[in-house]
């Protein structure tokens, strides 16, 4: 049974690890906290049921769904984080912030007066299991961990290996600097952003896949398990959110088995809790993606 639930944690720990990174790659070049982040990933699901239930084909709903949530992940950044660019100090920090838990009740409010305030049947899930050993494996969260392999692979190639990944880590370290050398700041800022909304929209879809429901406000676990991903393995490092989203996943798989489901966040917590008490920096200590 033990051996069981740690599968499951790993598993769902590439969900996790996801909206982690995301988190994580706006903060080290913003310097904000986009609490509206897990919403894309909502509002990408229920644009794929939408489109099919509007009798769209699977393949054409998704490309659609991602071009939705694009465009309202611009519109959030150009609304609610943009702004904040012109304050400096606290002000820089706080007025993203607010306005972006702000943005991310609007979906969520939105997402439900649209779909309604329940669970909603997402129509490209993959709810089966096959054997490895003696221990069973679900189709979609194998799935979900594969693709969520893949993409971070990817980002961490492109942020450390492409010439845009430089700027990004330069716009990360220092953004007055990054402009004196010629580098379009707001441009590697927009193309950032969208690149985390995309990776949160593919979270969501996952979360779809893997557990065939999703609904207006199941943003809100998720996001707090990213945060905590990202605290945990330190913020402004995106192998360190990856980490932190593989403890999470773990430490919840080992409460539900000690404790029960209902109690499955406690474990979360503890292991956040601990951190902070060891190193309150984090595993990796490091203020900007690396």
């Amino acid at each position: 049974m033990l051996i069981q639930q740690l599968i499951n944690g790993v598993l769902a720990s590439g969900i996790y690890a996801l909206f982690a990174v995301g988190f994580t790659m706006i903060f080290g070049i913003m310097g904000v906290l986009n609490m509206a982040h897990a919403d894309f990933g909502m509002v990408a699901a229920v644009a794929i049921i939408w489109c099919v239930g509007a009798g769209v084909a699977p393949l054409p709903a998704v490309v659609v769904a991602a071009v939705v949530m694009l465009l309202i992940a611009l519109i959030v950044e150009r609304t609610a984080l943009r702004p904040g660019r012109r304050y400096s100090g606290d002000a820089a920090v706080e007025m993203p912030l607010i306005a972006s838990i702000g943005a991310g009740m609007i979906l969520q409010n939105g997402a439900a007066v649209i779909f309604g305030n329940k669970a909603l049947v997402f129509p490209l899930r993959l709810r089966g299991f096959f054997h490895v050993g003696d221990y069973l494996v679900s189709q979609g969260l194998a799935l979900s961990l594969v693709v969520s392999a893949v993409l971070l692979a990817g980002l961490e190639v492109l942020v450390s290996h492409t010439g845009f990944g430089r700027q990004v880590r330069a716009v990360a370290q220092n953004r007055n600097a990054a402009e004196i050398m010629g580098i379009n700041t707001e441009r590697i800022i927009l193309l950032a952003f969208a690149i985390s909304a995309l990776l949160a929209g593919v979270a969501g879809c996952l979360v779809g896949v893997s557990y065939g429901l999703v609904a207006p406000y199941m943003s809100i676990p998720y996001a707090i398990k990213g945060l905590v991903a990202m605290i945990v393995g330190g913020v402004g490092s995106l192998p360190g959110a990856v980490i932190g989203a593989l403890l999470i996943g773990l430490a919840e798989a080992l409460t539900v088995n000690w404790l029960g489901s209902q109690l499955r966040d406690v474990g979360v917590f503890a292991v956040l809790m601990l951190v902070l008490a060891i190193r309150p920096a984090g595993i990796f200590r490091l203020a900007a993606v690396r």
